[in-house]
Parts: C-alpha cells; sequence; structure tokens
C-alpha cells in the first residue's frame, strides 16, 4: 500500500513519530524531519500520538485489480 505522509507547520520536533513508528518512517536529523513514506504501514500511531495534531496519512490507490479465477456455485435447499 503506497501512502502519503503530510506533517503540517504545527510540528514542533518533539520526536514522538520518531519514538512511535514501528518503521522508521520519521527521522529528526539537524532538527529538521526526514520522511521515507516508503517504509510506511498505515498503522496510523504517529497519528494518534502527535499532540500538535501535525501528522495526516492518505492510503493512495495503487489501481489494483482483483480478478475471480474460479466459478463458485451456491446451492439453494428449500426449507422444509
Amino acid at each position: 500500500m503506497k501512502v502519503e505522509v503530510k506533517v503540517n507547520n504545527n510540528c514542533n520536533l518533539c520526536g514522538l513519530c520518531e519514538e512511535t513508528c514501528p518503521t522508521n518512517v520519521f527521522q529528526i536529523v539537524n532538527q529538521k524531519l526526514i520522511i521515507n513514506e516508503n517504509n510506511c504501514i498505515y498503522c496510523r500511531g504517529c497519528e494518534a500520538i502527535c499532540p500538535q495534531k501535525a501528522i495526516k496519512l492518505k492510503a493512495l490507490d495503487e489501481g489494483l485489480e482483483i480478478t475471480i479465477t474460479q466459478t463458485l456455485t451456491t446451492l439453494i435447499t428449500p426449507l422444509k
């Protein structure tokens, strides 16, 4: 799943997102927030933990296509 990660100007670099993220999406380097969207698994823990409500995640449609390869038959039996 591809995820868009946006952080607005309310971010004060408190580091809670960096500490909480299980896949290391966020890194604070030289007082700047580095975001690696490719690591995001859309758990949304960062959105929930951010005290500034600065983080917004959006799952992006990848254009997946589902193909049914088998025919399923349902048997209906009349009630007696």
